[in-house]
């Protein structure tokens, strides 16, 4: 996590963490359940990509905002993300 936390530091303005951070909340109040295939649709293509978003979420749930439901999904996206990489699936707290 602490890796995670770095590659957002550092790729991403403190500006841009809160634009995520806020893109994880609304994604949170809109959908029932989502995974960071959702936040990255909600920040749109010309947001960039890096590997920040887990330290993102995992910030989220300490902060009581979303929760871990236990369940896994899979990536879909394209692109950088095109590796169907296993993804968590959140839900507001």
């Amino acid at each position: 996590m602490a890796l995670s936390q770095e590659a957002a530091n550092r790729k991403w303005t403190l500006a841009e963490q809160a634009i995520v951070d806020q893109a994880i909340c609304h994604v949170a109040r809109m959908m029932p359940e989502f995974t960071a295939d959702d936040v990255w649709a909600r920040l749109g293509r010309s947001f960039p990509v890096n590997k920040g978003m887990a330290a993102r979420l995992n910030m989220a749930a300490r902060l009581g905002t979303i929760r871990n439901t236990g369940k896994i999904g899979f990536a879909d996206r394209g692109g950088d993300h095109d590796h169907a990489q296993r993804l968590t699936i959140w839900a507001a707290a």
